[in-house]
């Protein structure tokens, strides 16, 4: 997670490292890369200009992870100076932003995110608290007529739209027996109707992948395809897009413009890893543990798993240990031998940055962890974007 930073102006770019045994940066690090003095550090936090450090007591002070940095600075230069980072990029509107972890895989790779949206209190509480540079609103994104009311302020000086990145939620289909949609389902449904309203110039729409089969799901694509979109679809791996956990889910990206779409397609088929991110690969020797539990869905399953394979899916609860685990004969060693990650190990699985705060009761921070597009998928998904673009980072 540490190792050089660079980040283009319209003048020169900006090279700087955190510190390459920690992957952090302090304050004497930041103050260098702001160009002020480090006194000027402390002023900024208090006045509330600079995000939430890693820890604030770190060999005697405060210190930020990586990618909270660049982070930042993408946001710094981007819209506190009313340059976006990449012109020639669209800019973009999150709907279904939840805490922002799509959202912060954009703005990772450079696309000037507007704004997120989101009808969980929690959610935008804790997307704000993080300071991304933009603001996230409560928003019923389950009335579209209010939703096209509110997004219209959006619409840029030529007339056209930002892209709508999203997620509807995903607990609405169901996976046991024959499958059942929920109430909410036809959100996906919502979602079409407020891109092809807007006919932005690209789409992305992320679920669980057991949607592929349902009407909801399938009955929205055809309203984007109809309105003109050309759509690619595909189950990503998590695990082999740079996150440590084996997570599965469907991505679909509609463009306007045939060669966008077959692009981004070859990109998610060719530039996805051989092989798939452990634990380990992420948090190298930072957890005090070669063995975690994971509380299984029924006790047909393991609940003892490896750093030295991903993770299993992060859901939304973080169960302990219950006194009536009884083993199962795939644990690689017993149950007593283990502990479950904390919170904000579970938050760094789904590579939130050290430093994301989450707001709100720990039942709160488990939901939106679980509920959370990984930040890295989300990077991966706008590499793929930016890659149709022409624009390559150079990272």
């Amino acid at each position: 997670m540490g190792g050089s930073l660079e980040f283009m102006t319209q003048t020169s770019p900006i090279s700087t490292s955190a510190d390459p045994a920690t992957g952090l940066f302090d304050v004497k690090r930041l103050a260098a890369l702001l160009d002020v003095r480090p006194a000027t550090i402390r002023t900024l936090r208090a006045r509330g200009k600079l995000p939430n450090p890693t820890s604030n007591d770190i060999n005697g002070g405060a210190v930020w992870a990586s990618e909270i940095v660049e982070s930042f600075m993408t946001a710094k230069e981007g819209y506190e100076s009313g340059v976006t980072p990449h012109p020639a990029l669209p800019p973009i509107i999150d709907l279904f932003a939840g805490c922002g972890g799509m959202s912060l895989g954009f703005q990772l790779e450079h696309f000037d995110i507007l704004a997120g949206y989101d009808n969980w209190k929690p959610a935008i509480e804790t997307y704000n608290h993080n300071n991304l540079g933009h603001e996230a609103k409560t928003l019923d994104l389950g009335d579209v007529d209010l939703t096209i009311a509110e997004l219209d302020h959006h619409r840029l000086p030529d007339g056209s739209f930002p892209a709508i990145i999203g997620g509807p939620p995903c607990q609405d289909f169901s996976s046991a027996g024959n499958r059942v949609e929920g109430d909410r389902a036809d959100l996906t449904e919502k979602f079409a109707e407020v891109v092809t309203h807007f006919m932005p110039p690209f789409f992305v729409m992320e679920n669980v992948s057991r949607a592929a089969g349902a009407g909801a799901y399938n009955r929205a694509l055809s309203i984007m395809e109809d309105a003109g979109y050309v759509v690619v679809k595909k189950v990503l791996n998590a695990a082999y897009c740079g996150v440590p956990q084996s997570r599965k889910r469907l991505i679909a990206f509609g463009s306007l413009d045939p060669a966008h779409a077959s692009s981004v397609l070859n990109f998610w088929e060719t530039q996805i890893s051989d092989e798939p991110m452990t634990v380990r690969d992420w948090f190298g020797e930072r957890l005090d543990t070669e063995y975690y539990y994971r509380h299984p869905r029924s006790y047909a399953r393991r609940g003892v798993f490896s750093v030295d394979e991903p993770s299993p899916t992060i859901r939304g609860v973080n169960r302990p240990i219950p006194s009536g685990y009884p083993g199962h004969k795939g644990d690689p060693v017993p149950v007593a031998d283990v502990r479950p990650l904390t919170t904000a190990e579970r938050a760094e699985i789904q590579t939130f940055p050290a430093g994301f705060a989450f707001v709100g009761s720990k039942t709160d921070a488990e939901q939106m962890i679980g509920n959370a597009v990984p930040v890295r998928l989300g990077k991966f998904i706008a590499e793929s974007v930016s890659f149709a673009y022409g624009f390559e980072t150079a990272e």
